[in-house]
């Protein structure tokens, strides 16, 4: 196996940034991700057994809003169809047992307890140890050029996708995170009592946090909010309009957090238009095989992805269900051939 990146991996240049990524279980995007959610869980932890790293942290997740918001239904509705370990509570349980949180009169949480983040950095670094041949900075214009010498080829470069897979609707979108100051004192922000979190409101959109991996800071990020975005051209320097927000979600949400940014990250979704992932064979040629898990939420299958992809290139087929990850929802009169 030989793989090609543009860049020297692990690298702040693409999506796979940052420090950490949430993973959870009680999914609000679509209950037919939970099967895939538990086999990453447990190939997470074969990767760690492995290769002797610290990769997975349990926290719990936490998802706030209103009764009928996407985030608490969608999990609710999850945590029904696989029976899952979650813990439902009314805005003043959740405000005793999770002080940090500021809410509004008609909040309520959702606790998925099987979830938590991945270090993301160490997760490339365990995961390129048993990669093979890594050919870095080392871009692919073309895979029919690729086809010439290997019998299969995997695509799954991100940002970069659009370049390769002309006929599969992307769009990259730019996204700021930010690491605002804890106050002194304060220590309710620790992996082991503040649950990484996502909350949606009419006001703000979709917020996630990540409790602190520093002691000093707390990861806040605004979810789908960056416009569309050129990977070659990206703006990667941080302007007051992109943390503003962040700063507003931080001075009205969140006790315990200052808004004085100890640094800040620039990164990129690459999304379908309905924002779940596209797997499959290429319509075009069976011989590749294109990966585009993202959409802001892939990180965290990143093993049973991987998986999925060796099954399709040595048997074309999978057991997994990725029957909702079809390119045939997209098609739409006669899509130009993978270049």
């Amino acid at each position: 196996m030989v793989c090609f990146d543009r860049f020297s991996p692990p690298h702040t240049l693409g999506s796979s940034h940052g420090e950490s990524r949430v993973i959870r279980t009680a999914y609000f995007e679509g209950s037919w991700y939970v099967p895939l959610l538990h086999e990453s869980f447990r190939l997470w932890r074969e990767l760690e057994a492995e290769t002797h790293s610290d990769l997975l942290t349990l926290t719990g997740a936490l998802m706030i809003g209103s009764p009928t918001s996407e985030v608490v239904s969608g999990a609710l509705e999850s945590a029904r169809v696989h029976e899952l370990d979650i813990d439902l509570m009314d805005g003043v349980a959740l405000r005793k047992r999770y002080p940090g949180h500021v809410l509004d009169e008609d909040d309520v949480g959702l606790l998925d307890v099987q979830a938590g983040f991945v270090r993301i950095e160490s997760a490339i670094e365990s995961m390129l140890s048993h990669a093979g041949d890594v050919r870095r900075n080392t871009p692919v214009s073309s895979i029919s050029s690729l086809l010439d010498t290997f019998d299969a080829v995997v695509v799954a470069a991100g940002a970069w996708t659009p370049e390769l897979v002309d006929w599969l609707p992307l769009a990259v979108e730019r996204q700021v995170v930010g690491w605002f100051r804890i106050e002194d004192g304060v220590d309710w922000f620790t992996p082991d009592r503040f649950p990484v979190f996502i909350r949606e409101s009419e006001e703000t959109g979709s917020v996630y946090g990540i409790p602190t991996l520093d002691g000093v800071s707390l990861k806040v990020a605004v979810h789908h909010d960056g416009g569309s975005a050129d990977p070659e051209r990206l703006n990667r320097e941080v302007s007051d309009a992109d943390v503003n927000p962040l700063k507003r979600y931080v001075a009205h949400y969140l006790r315990g957090v200052t808004t004085d940014l100890v640094r800040a990250s620039v990164c990129m979704y690459t999304n379908t238009p309905d924002r779940h992932f596209a797997i499959g064979l290429s319509p075009h040629d069976p011989r590749v095989t294109v990966i585009s898990a993202c959409s802001g939420h892939g990180f965290k299958f990143a093993p049973i992805i991987g998986d999925i992809a060796a099954d399709l290139v040595i048997d074309r087929r999978t057991d997994r269900d990725i029957s909702r990850f079809s390119f045939a929802r997209f098609a739409s009169g006669d899509p130009a051939r993978t270049r």
